[in-house]
């Protein structure tokens, strides 16, 4: 082999380990019976993003990985050894699909007779992918009231929808948290391509409730959330965060890639 091949193996082997954050949140589901708390471990070095994911009751544990050098979202299944990469390129690629298909269904109509139109139309929508709702308008707002919660100072932020507040968030300065200056890079990263996302995304939000995603607000906030509530339609309280610690560790660039042996698969269809 020569030289020159393997200088760039070489580097690659020898690659830093890099400083970063590493965040424990915890959070307390009040929707279980009795409530269950969770501990997630977030790590952030550069623009990048690694957040633990726990099974539910589906089960499915595994880590959501956001490259913000690249611009995607990594997600790994545990217990199937697969992951799957959200891009751009590929809600792009959903909403042209449902365009698509929408097209081909009026196309079709065109040689129906009138009296069986409106049942052949009906079959063909049960075919395609479920319309989203309207995208949900949500609203930041920094109330100026003031407390200190896990031992930071903060101020209250509400997060509204038609008048309803359907989160609650209490926000210290990035310069409170250790290495908190540091992973602001990453997390106001992940809050651009989650906007990005969206707006490749016909309105609705697309999967798992993008356009009510948490990170997209973190854009406007001044400051890391030290509790974050969550109320449901009738002003209960579903779950809450709390952040219990924040520390600088050298972490391995191997921990932002998916596990070895893991499987890539499709977002669209079968790999």
């Amino acid at each position: 082999m020569k030289a020159t091949a393997v200088l760039p193996i070489a580097a690659l082997l020898a690659a830093p380990l890099a400083a970063g954050v590493v965040f424990e949140v915890e959070t307390k589901d009040h929707d279980a019976s009795p409530p269950r708390t969770e501990t997630t471990e977030v790590s952030a070095e550069g623009k990048n993003l690694k957040m633990d994911v726990t099974a539910g009751e589906r089960g499915g544990s595994g880590k959501a990985i956001f490259r913000g050098d690249r611009g995607e979202m990594v997600i790994t299944d545990d217990q199937k050894k697969e992951y799957v990469v959200l891009d751009r390129q590929a809600m792009e690629q959903l909403g042209a699909m449902v365009g698509a298909v929408s097209s081909q269904i009026e196309e079709a109509l065109k040689n129906v007779p009138e009296g069986q139109r409106a049942a052949v139309e009906q079959m063909m929508k049960q075919r395609m992918p479920q319309q989203a709702p309207a995208r949900p308008v949500l609203q930041v707002r920094n109330t100026g009231e003031r407390g200190e919660h896990a031992g930071y100072p903060c101020v209250k932020y509400v997060v509204t929808r038609d008048g309803r507040t359907v989160r609650e968030l209490w926000v210290t300065a990035w310069g409170n948290i250790e290495g908190g200056e540091e992973a602001a890079e990453a997390f106001l990263a992940m809050a651009g391509f989650m906007s990005e996302l969206l707006e490749a995304l016909p309105a609705g939000g697309g999967p798992g409730g993008l356009a009510d995603n948490p990170f997209i607000e973190m854009k406007e906030l001044d400051g890391f959330p030290v509790v974050t509530r969550n109320f449901d339609e009738a002003g209960g309280l579903e779950d809450e965060s709390t952040l219990r610690s924040a520390r600088r560790r050298t972490i391995d660039p191997s921990e932002f890639e998916p596990p070895a042996g893991y499987k890539r698969r499709s977002m669209l269809g079968p790999p």
